[in-house]
């Protein structure tokens, strides 16, 4: 059972951070939990608890959303931008193998 969140975590990137919540054991299979467009990390709140408790879900506030800094301003957000801020956490966290979860903008 998870007993809430496991931690939350501020990935450094040039123009700030990059703001997630991880949730089960880091040994676990790594899940990166992307989410939409008008929204933010919290979306996935209630349903991490439902899913299985032996995967380590890390659930990111994408740039301009959440607890995540903005980008500089006149850098535009457009949705391939977002593959670079996937990069830089994924690069963080050490992963070379890892699932997507996602909706909307999260795909």
């Amino acid at each position: 059972c998870f007993s809430g969140l496991v931690n939350e975590l501020k990935i450094k990137v040039p123009w700030g951070h990059i703001a997630a919540k991880a949730w089960g054991p880091p040994t676990g299979r790594p899940i990166l939990c992307l989410h939409g467009w008008a929204d933010n990390a919290n979306t996935f709140n209630e349903l991490i608890p439902l899913l299985p408790k032996d995967y380590y879900y890390v659930v990111l506030d994408l740039p301009g959303h959440g607890f995540s800094s903005h980008r500089p301003s006149g850098v535009p957000y457009y949705d391939a931008s977002y593959l670079g801020d996937v990069r830089w956490v994924v690069e963080e966290l050490e992963w070379s193998k890892f699932t997507i979860m996602g909706h909307s903008m999260g795909k």
